[in-house]
């Protein structure tokens, strides 16, 4: 559901290219249909769009209906059962659009085979889909949508650079599938910066795998690009779902016990990022060893640490331990024809994982950590437009790299312009500032590391105006 951590130096090198296993890359009507309206209600989740001019025209055309009758179920939806997020793009896609008609379901998906959308009840899909055919018709939505065939053929043809270098194959191969998956992405500037892991399992028996994307940038002539850095590790982490969420569904008495253990020390810290139970953890920390086995199995210079050491510090204290045994995995191979197979030593390494012990090691690794002072305080206004320097101040002596997100607030990442070293304790970032705007970013302590092998602890989000 939410983005995966990376950085803004480069982590991965490119290798190779998959271009021949390339797949439909497209948006959809539907997807942009279900966010305007839950855009209109307010939702911050649907408020983010990166791209200023698209979001603008969005408002103004669509501001006559914010109070429309589908709009105000949404409100009701959201509030009352935290309808939001990935379940209203799910919805999205079991719908069936046809010229003329009314908007209808979508009868080839096979019933519970889609747990987001699942998070509607019966009467809420039903109720939800007779105001949703009057503010289509009355929008004009399918003549805006039409118009804006132009500006999504130059944003589909700008992720095509990550599209081809997306090794499909590897994920029925790595989970030992039998290959019957529909591959397709969506991608959706409304969502932005999120991206949502969709996927449905059809009436013919076949699965579809239709994740979300969102997260696609402007450069400062105005063409659209994707953050390959950034973007490919969100790609897998959202194919990844669809394999890992059934297996540990399936698995999930064998482990329950020590994972609902587990899961309550940290979960404070998860619930802040809308990872409320047990299952829904070991769901993230299944994926995120996924992805972090794809990326150092396909990009060798991957650093392993520094995405394990993220995620820990995220609150995903497994990941290490998964990632661990995804490579036993692969070693066996020819004793494990699947990781369905597979899952009774996942289970066990859960059960057998000692958190009481993993508290104390982190205690102790704590008090080695590096601390570190940002020049820009959190909160701070009236901060000087143009260029400026953001000075990071270490306590200890460090590797020279950078480790940067955007903020979780939304407000808009400063435009990058370069970073130096003038010595091992301060890192210096150089960024362009507009005025009257308000920006974040995030420092990913976790990723920066000591010289005695170490790093700065955890992670500090600034986000400031400027005048």
């Amino acid at each position: 559901m939410k983005k995966i951590t990376v950085t803004l130096c480069s982590i991965f090198i490119l290798l190779s290219s998959f271009a021949q296993n390339a797949i439909p890359v497209h948006f959809d009507e539907r997807v942009d249909l279900m966010a305007v309206v839950w855009r209109l209600s307010g939702a911050n989740e649907y408020n983010m769009c990166k791209i200023p001019r698209y979001a603008q025209e969005v408002d103004e055309v669509f501001a006559k209906f914010k109070d429309h009758p589908v709009v105000e179920l949404a409100r009701q939806y959201r509030q009352e059962s935290g309808i939001s997020y990935d379940a209203v793009a799910s919805y999205a896609l079991h719908l069936k659009l046809a010229d003329g008609e009314d908007i209808t379901f979508d009868d080839s998906f096979l019933n519970g085979g889609d747990k987001s959308f699942d998070r509607w009840s019966e009467e809420q899909k039903k109720e939800f889909l007779i105001p949703l055919n009057d503010f289509y018709r009355l929008s004009d939505f399918h003549d805006w949508y039409l118009k804006q065939q132009d500006l999504y053929a130059e944003v589909e043809k700008a992720f095509g650079v990550i599209n081809k270098n997306v090794d499909y194959e590897w994920f029925d191969d790595f989970f030992g599938m039998d290959g019957n998956s529909d591959f397709r992405i969506v991608l959706s500037l409304l969502v932005g910066p999120h991206n949502y892991g969709c996927s449905a399992k059809l009436k013919d028996g076949s699965d579809m795998l239709s994740p979300v994307i969102g997260c696609c940038e402007t450069a400062d002539n105005g063409d659209f690009y994707y953050e390959q850095n950034v973007v490919l590790p969100v790609v897998i982490h959202e194919f990844c779902h669809h394999f890992c969420n059934p297996l540990n569904d399936e698995n999930w008495s064998s482990m329950q016990q020590s994972a609902e253990m587990i899961f309550q020390e940290k979960a404070d810290q998860l619930s802040k990022s809308a990872y409320n139970s047990a299952l829904t953890m070991m769901n993230e920390t299944f994926v995120r060893a996924s992805v972090i086995h794809y990326m150092t199995s396909h990009y060798p210079h991957t650093s392993e640490d520094a995405f394990v050491r993220d995620e820990e510090s995220n609150g995903f204290v497994l990941t290490r331990t998964l990632c661990d045994v995804l490579k036993q995995y692969e070693q066996q191979r020819g004793s494990y024809a699947s990781m369905s197979d597979f899952m009774p030593v996942i289970a066990k390494a859960v059960n057998d994982f000692d958190m009481k012990q993993y508290i104390k090691e982190e205690k102790k690794s704590a008090k080695l950590n590096a601390t570190y002072k940002v020049s820009i305080k959190n909160g701070a206004k009236n901060i000087p437009s143009g260029a400026c320097t953001v000075v990071i101040k270490f306590s200890k002596p460090m590797e020279w790299v950078i480790a940067m997100n955007p903020s979780s607030s939304g407000a808009e990442m400063p435009e990058f312009k370069g970073y130096n070293w003038p010595d091992d304790r301060t890192l210096e970032v150089k960024f362009f500032l507009k005025p009257s705007t308000q920006y974040g970013f995030t420092v990913l302590g976790s990723y920066y590391q000591t010289k005695d092998g170490h790093n700065a602890g955890k992670d500090k989000e600034i986000n400031f105006t400027t005048r």
